[in-house]
C-alpha cells in the first residue's frame, strides 16, 4: 500500500484519530484468516483497560454504530486490521462525519492495487488448503474467493468477548 500511495503522489488525509470509515462502512469484508488474526490479536495481545473496552464492545457489537475494535478514534487491532481497511485511503481532506468518500468524492479515494490484493488472496487460499496455483488463480479471478468473506458487522463477536473473559474454552 505504501508504494501505491507514493505512486499516487498525494498525501493521505487519513491518520490516527480519523475514524469516519470505521463508523460509516457497514459491510467491511473479513476473510477467515483475517478473522483468525483479529481474534488472536484481541485475545493474546490486548491488555488492561484497552482489552476490557474491546471485550465490552465485542459483547455489545450489535448495538454499536461502529467497528467493535474502534477505541478512542483508533483501531485497537491496527497491525492485523482487514485488507479492506488497509486499502481504503482518502486524499485531500478528512471525511466529514457520516461521509463515505467512495460515494461522495470518488476521485479522492485510492483505487486498491488489484495485483497486490489478488496475490494476498491467492496466498490466503494456499493456507486454506488450495495447493494448485492454477486453481487459486481461478478462484481469485472468478471472484469465488469472496464467498469466504463475512461482513465485519455480522460476525458473532460475542463469542470472542467470552473467550477474552475466560468464560469459554
Amino acid at each position: 500500500m505504501a508504494a501505491a500511495i507514493r505512486a499516487d503522489g498525494r498525501k493521505p488525509a487519513c491518520g490516527r484519530g480519523c475514524a469516519t470509515c470505521c463508523r460509516s462502512h457497514a459491510d467491511i469484508p473479513v476473510y477467515p484468516l483475517e478473522l483468525m488474526g483479529m481474534a488472536w490479536f484481541a485475545n493474546e495481545k490486548l491488555e488492561g483497560g484497552l482489552r476490557g473496552r474491546v471485550r465490552g464492545q465485542l459483547a455489545d457489537h450489535r448495538n454499536l454504530g461502529s467497528c467493535p475494535f474502534l477505541v478512542d478514534e483508533a483501531c485497537a487491532i491496527h497491525p492485523v486490521r482487514p485488507m479492506a481497511c488497509r486499502q481504503f485511503n482518502v486524499f485531500t481532506t478528512v471525511c466529514a462525519p457520516g461521509e463515505d468518500a467512495f460515494h461522495t468524492r470518488r476521485g479522492d479515494v485510492m483505487d486498491p492495487d488489484r495485483k497486490t490484493r489478488d496475490e494476498a488472496l491467492r496466498e490466503m487460499l494456499r493456507h486454506h488448503g488450495v495447493k494448485d496455483g492454477r486453481e487459486r488463480r481461478r478462484l481469485v479471478e472468478s471472484g469465488e474467493v469472496h464467498r469466504l468473506a463475512q461482513s465485519l458487522r455480522q460476525i458473532r463477536w460475542e463469542n470472542l468477548a467470552a473467550r477474552m473473559s475466560g468464560d469459554e474454552a
